[in-house]
């Protein structure tokens, strides 16, 4: 075994294991840089604690097992992605986004606190990530370099911000199925595929069926989670549920339909199964947790 599966016990039969071993590991790591000096400390706090499945992070050290990267090398890169996730869904949040009141199963930043300062929390979220990641001294500066302009690419206004922008105009207008993938491909994908490229970047790997597993899953999982907002209750999802058709939102089901958005998730799956294949991962705890991904119902 890898020292990933040794460490954080991940097997066909455990997996569920993992994903409290990992929320444990980013957990801690997250405290050791936060105290609550100040208000937006606490508030970052408050936010980064909430219970989630980390699925950005397990991404990233699964692909990092692969390449045999340690756990430490891969520690900085976890943190970044799981702050920037969570600094999205803080703005994403604000009332003058989608005006939501729960999160995770607890009040939203700004029902806890005030609207000024989940929008300061936001704002020190991402360059804290940046941060932790200028600071690693486990990173050579090449690769830092590298990882960086990846990740601002992702989250700029040419990539996760632009798909929340498309996200609030779209509202207003008639969109089709190829807007809708492009806008959760900026809007969730990019940061999904920043976090199984990434380590590929340390690892001094480039295959073409990583980049295709790494679209697939972004963008599928977005088109899930549009699913689950029609179909599943507040309660199991911890956050408000039938949103979007409330809001006028242009999503993949309430425009296409149930049918056709699982065909889409299906053909998604596929393609991405076959790049594991090519890749000789089909054993891999990586894959069992992608096909996990593509089979959630909450």
């Amino acid at each position: 075994m890898t020292a990933l599966q040794n460490l954080l016990k991940v097997t066909k039969l455990n997996l569920e294991n993992f994903e409290v071993d990992l929320q444990k590991r980013i957990n801690s790591k997250l405290n050791s840089y936060l105290n609550s000096n100040s208000q937006i400390e606490e508030a970052i706090k408050f936010a980064l604690s909430a219970p989630g499945k980390r699925v950005r992070p397990s991404l990233l050290y699964l692909v990092g097992d692969i390449y045999n990267i340690s756990l430490e090398r891969l520690d900085s890169l976890a943190l970044a992605s799981e702050i920037i996730h969570t600094y999205s869904l803080v703005h994403d949040d604000l009332p003058c986004m989608d005006d939501d009141d729960l999160r995770r199963g607890q009040p939203t930043l700004h029902k806890k606190y005030s609207e000024a300062t989940a929008v300061l929390a936001g704002d020190a979220m991402q360059s804290l990530a940046i941060q932790i990641i200028l600071e690693d001294d486990k990173l050579s500066n090449e690769h830092k370099v590298s990882i960086l302009k990846l990740l601002v690419e992702s989250i700029g206004y040419k990539g996760m911000i632009l798909g929340q922008e498309q996200d609030i105009s779209f509202e207003g207008k008639s969109v089709n199925k190829d807007e809708i993938i492009e806008m959760n491909y900026l809007k969730t994908g990019l940061l999904i595929e920043f976090c199984i490229l990434a380590p590929l970047i340390i690892a001094n790997m480039e295959e073409k069926e990583w980049n295709t597993i790494a679209k697939n899953v972004g963008i599928a999982f977005q088109l899930i989670d549009d699913l689950l907002d029609l179909e599943e209750s507040e309660e199991n999802l911890g956050k408000a549920t039938n949103k979007d058709h409330s809001k006028n939102k242009k999503n993949f089901p309430l425009i296409l339909g149930r049918s056709e958005t699982i065909n889409e998730i299906k053909k998604f799956h596929s393609e991405t199964m076959e790049s594991f294949s090519k890749l000789s991962l089909n054993k891999h705890p990586l894959k069992i947790y992608v096909e996990n991904l593509f089979n959630r119902r909450s």
